[in-house]
This record gives C-alpha cells, sequence and structure tokens, in this order.
C-alpha cells in the first residue's frame, strides 16, 4: 500500500503547527487518498519515525516523503534523509521516496506579490 508523508520542521508556536495541519489536509482533500499524513523534524510531534511506525502498522510499505521546506538546504540534504534511512533500516521491506522541497515556482512570485499588495502591519 502506498502512502504519503508530509513532512514540516516543527516550531514551538501553536499557529505554526495548526498552518501545517491545514495544508495536510489540504493536500490529503486535492490527492482524494486516505494515506496522507503530517509529521515535523523537530520541535513539534508527531516526529518523522512515529509516523513510518504508524502508517506502517496501517499497511504501507511504499512512502513517498514530501518535505514542506522552501529551499534543499541542510535539513533536506542530510538530517531527513538520514532520519528515512534509520527507518528503512528498521523496516526492510520499505520503500521510501524523497520529493524536493518547493523550491522556486513561478506561482510562489505569485503569492508573494499578493502579499505585498494585501494587507500590511505596522510594527
Amino acid at each position: 500500500m502506498k502512502g504519503i508523508i508530509i513532512i514540516g520542521h516543527g516550531s514551538r508556536a501553536n499557529d505554526a503547527k495548526d498552518i501545517f495541519l491545514k495544508v495536510v489536509e489540504g493536500l490529503k482533500e486535492k490527492l482524494d487518498t486516505p494515506n496522507v499524513e503530517g509529521c515535523f523534524m523537530e520541535l513539534s510531534e508527531p516526529y518523522i519515525p512515529r509516523t513510518i511506525d504508524k502508517m506502517y502498522n496501517e499497511g504501507v510499505r511504499d512512502f513517498t516523503v514530501l518535505p514542506y521546506f522552501l529551499f534543499p538546504g541542510i535539513h533536506i540534504k542530510e538530517d531527513i534523509p538520514e532520519i528515512l534511512n534509520e527507518c528503512k533500516e528498521k523496516y526492510g521491506d520499505i520503500s521510501i521516496k524523497l520529493a524536493e522541497p518547493i523550491g522556486y515556482h513561478d506561482s510562489l512570485i505569485d503569492i508573494l506579490k499578493e502579499r505585498i499588495q494585501g494587507e500590511t502591519k505596522c510594527i
């Protein structure tokens, strides 16, 4: 069975976690599949290994992991692959594919333009 895991960085701020979970639910609706879970690399739970454990126990063996990160920094290049490799060692019968982070996309430019032209706060 196939499953999708969306990984957020994690934050101590509850608002950040709430927005991330809203993104996960929105993607789950767009993909029209029940096997979509969100988790965090650090600072917030559930963490990556716990989510893989949960999905494995539900029968998922083929994982696609989507990092909800803007840039391919050290977390994407080293930390997350290391965590995923540890999970692969634990469960020898799983496949894990790591998708690219958000990176550059023309749609992001439109979103940023919209933010600049929208309401702003004085600080």
